[in-house]
């Protein structure tokens, strides 16, 4: 079959991936200018398409037909070719609902704000509505049946639900965040549809204030399943999508060890490495190699500040990174730039072990002695909390801890 997904730009896509786990056929990448959009369409030289950003509208003059429940939503994100005959559906929908469904998002009689009047936004605001929601989109200028970002924040207690259905923050553009979350009091929900990266600054954010949140993801693994039962036409077991996000998870994600000195992170680190075969980072010896002196010395002539910067410059060198295993520093968490870098692509563990099996040493700048590493245990244990994505206890032996660690993660050992 001659199946791809077009738009532009596309080197962010995860679509080749997820529609080779799940049928097993070529799928390739079709990036298009506006102008190469409409002789690609009429030459019909494919079985299947995905459309993506900007095209999910302007694709609809050129097809033959759209589904019923396509025509309400009026964006194309699937094109299936019968015989000649283009037919445009719409799997964002059900990819969208079918996550909100799986989490319980609770949207019943809630107000969701939805970022975007795209062809995404059309079909996240028709899930919201199938739930029971009262969505209320969001535009840079004004448009009729939508508000202003302005307004948006002058009602935004009455928000109890947020979504970003826009491509701000969309890799490469990964530092842009669409709204500020801490201006809004009442949210109970977030969630992002961009699923490059992983955990965008929006969710980081989310993250941060302890509001619950949802990546884009899992909502691009669902709408593929959805589109390939058209691709086939013949159904498709719902039930991949967790297996697909598992496997495609394992082969790219990073796992991040954060935890205080002395908890056990190198140690794990390397036994990890050497069971799953992945790229083992130690920050602190890669910043030890560029600086030429030990953290300590490097303290005492230039101070913390100086440090951290250089910190969260090695976190971000990984940030795009795939596979890794990353072992950091006690202090990471004391920079939020610097857990935002290693979170975006990245499952952060927290190595938590109780007080009285840790020790200083006089090479830790900020924990030389008894007192201030009990000091730091008490000040950082909210901030290791606050940014892990996983908890894993090291109190008893580190193969009970590595195997804690590998099924909380879904990491494989690596084939011989």
């Amino acid at each position: 079959m001659k199946l791809g997904l077009i738009g532009m730009p596309l080197g962010h896509s995860w679509s080749a991936a997820i529609h080779g786990w799940l049928i097993h056929e070529d799928y390739s990448l079709i990036p298009l200018e506006k102008k190469e959009l409409g002789p690609f369409l009429e030459s019909r030289d494919f079985d299947g398409l995905n459309v993506t950003i900007p095209y999910k509208q302007d694709v609809i003059p050129y097809l033959d037909e759209l589904e019923e429940w396509t025509k309400k939503i009026g964006a194309v994100n699937c094109i299936v070719n019968r015989n000649g005959k283009l037919i445009g559906c719409n799997t964002d929908y059900e990819g969208f609902r079918d996550m909100l469904v799986a989490h319980q998002v609770p949207v019943k009689g809630k107000r969701v704000a939805v970022l975007g009047t795209g062809g995404a936004s059309k079909a996240v605001v028709e899930a919201i509505i199938s739930l029971g929601g009262i969505p209320v989109t969001v535009s840079r200028s004004e448009k009729p049946d939508s508000i202003t970002y302005e307004t948006l924040l002058d009602t935004q207690h009455t928000y109890e639900i947020l979504v970003n259905a826009t491509p701000v923050g969309m890799a490469p553009q990964v530092d842009r965040t669409p709204v500020n979350l801490t201006c809004f009091t009442n949210l109970s929900y977030v969630i992002d549809i961009i699923a490059n990266p992983l955990c965008t600054k929006l969710c980081f954010e989310a993250k941060r204030l302890g509001i619950p949140y949802l990546g884009g993801f899992e909502m691009l693994v669902r709408q593929a399943i959805a589109a390939d039962r058209y691709f086939l036409d013949r159904d498709m077991d719902a039930g991949l999508c967790v297996p697909c996000m598992n496997a495609l998870l394992q082969e790219r994600r990073n796992i991040v060890l954060i935890g205080m000195p002395t908890s056990g992170k190198t140690t794990i680190s390397a036994l990890l490495g050497e069971i799953t075969g992945r790229n083992v980072v130690e920050m602190d010896q890669e910043i030890v190699a560029e600086i030429g002196m030990p953290i300590a010395d490097w303290f005492a002539l230039h101070g913390e500040e100086s440090f951290r910067k250089m910190e969260t410059e090695t976190a971000e060198a990984h940030s795009t990174g795939t596979g890794e295993i990353i072992s950091c520093g006690g202090g990471v968490i004391k920079t939020a730039a610097t857990m935002e870098a290693l979170s975006r692509n990245g499952t952060v563990v927290w190595i938590d072990r109780d007080l009285d099996k840790l020790y200083s040493t006089s090479d830790r700048p900020l924990a030389s002695n008894n007192d201030q590493l009990k000091t730091l245990y008490e000040q950082r244990r909210p901030l290791y909390r606050m940014y892990s994505d996983i908890i894993v206890e090291n109190n008893g032996t580190v193969e009970d801890c590595i195997r804690t660690i590998m099924e909380k993660t879904g990491l494989k050992e690596k084939k011989l």
